[in-house]
């Protein structure tokens, strides 16, 4: 437990509730005893009120000193759990947590950035529904699109890719260069600055980047679609750690010309 966290409860039990609690139990102890005098006999309904009125100051005496050495410590416990995990949240940048990459603001996220950096495994479906956004930010000569995709020419990653998404290496391979193809004609067809690259090795996880928001889809090792935790992530601990990797991935990949896949290479 940390100083700060032993403070806060020291200053929680002052004990000076408890004090005043005792004293109304022990008055309320010498009511019953009072109450039950021959002298009272007299008259039953004050010996009632006495009664029930030393049996309530017990009662509440009891609870006073219950919640001054016990409840009070008991709910702060639960508040500095709450302010600790929020405090997490924060620090690390989490803006949105969901099981569905639909789910997101990608309207938002594609209006908003300039600069837009994808590293993925391949992407039929996410470049499918997203086209017109990838259309309307590629007619900008100020915006800027970094591709990162696995090494179709590398068999080893071809291999891993194939087994993760149960394809034969012919279809993930032919997944991964439709992928590449259709980006560089965008490319060739607007003045936005969009550059592919290839890298070797398996993605552990699909990343995108908008200016200076990350959004993280993480892969699911069943070998069947459904819903896999996505997070959109804003400036923080977790922020800081993908935007390394993004620089990482930079220096382990290679440059592809676009002429060099939509054909047309100089011969």
């Amino acid at each position: 437990m940390s100083r700060k966290r032993q403070s806060l409860k020291a200053k929680l039990t002052t004990y000076k509730t408890a004090g005043y609690a005792l004293v109304g139990v022990i008055v309320g102890i010498f009511l019953l005893f009072v109450s039950n005098l021959s002298s009272f006999d007299t008259n039953p309904a004050l010996k009632a009120t006495v009664n029930q009125l030393g049996g309530l100051l017990i009662t509440a005496g009891g609870l006073g000193i219950l919640w001054d050495l016990r409840g009070k410590r008991d709910i702060m416990d639960e508040v500095l759990e709450k302010t600790k995990t929020a405090a997490d949240i924060s620090a690390a940048g989490l803006d949105r947590v969901t099981m569905d990459w639909l789910d997101v603001p990608w309207g938002d996220l594609f209006a908003d950035a300039r600069q837009i950096t994808v590293f993925i495994s391949y992407g039929s479906s996410w470049r499918k529904v997203h086209w017109s956004k990838l259309q309307e930010f590629a007619k900008d000569e100020k915006h800027s699109l970094r591709l990162y995709l696995p090494d179709p020419d590398d068999e080893a990653t071809m291999r891993v890719l194939g087994q993760r998404y149960d394809y034969t290496l012919e279809k993930i391979r032919a997944n991964v260069e439709e992928t590449a193809v259709e980006m560089a004609k965008l490319a060739q067809n607007n003045p936005a600055d969009i550059r592919i690259y290839y890298r070797a090795g398996d993605p552990t996880y699909t990343c995108y980047r908008f200016d200076d928001k990350v959004l993280v889809t993480l892969y699911s090792h069943k070998r069947k679609r459904g819903g896999v935790p996505t997070l959109l992530i804003k400036r923080g601990t977790f922020n800081d750690f993908f935007m390394q990797d993004l620089k990482a991935i930079e220096q382990q990949s290679r440059p592809i010309a676009l002429a060099e896949l939509t054909g047309e290479a100089a011969s």
